[in-house]
């Protein structure tokens, strides 16, 4: 794989069987701010069961604060919201 440093232009070529690609760590969460509480990091609080500080609304993915983000962990807090929410509407 050819990188390039997108701050000094240098070149280098790394041997490698894969690739996991990550793109962004920053949250797009400013939309919220002021409303649902944010970690220093910008990211919702939100426990494991998707629940934010305001009632019914649920943090889900990777703008929820927690260790792991990866596509299975933001399905499973999708279907963990979907549970808390028709129980919310109930």
């Amino acid at each position: 794989m050819k990188l390039r440093n997108s701050e000094t232009g240098e070149e280098s070529t790394v041997s490698c069987d894969g690739v996991f690609v990550s793109v962004g760590r920053i949250p797009a969460t400013e939309l919220f701010a002021g409303q649902v509480e944010l970690d220093g990091g910008g990211y919702v609080v939100a426990g494991g069961d998707t629940k934010t500080n305001i009632p019914g609304v649920f943090a889900v993915g990777d703008v929820r604060s927690k260790t792991v983000r990866q596509v299975v962990t933001a399905v499973s807090d999708g279907a963990v919201a979907v549970h808390f929410a028709e129980e919310y509407i109930g």
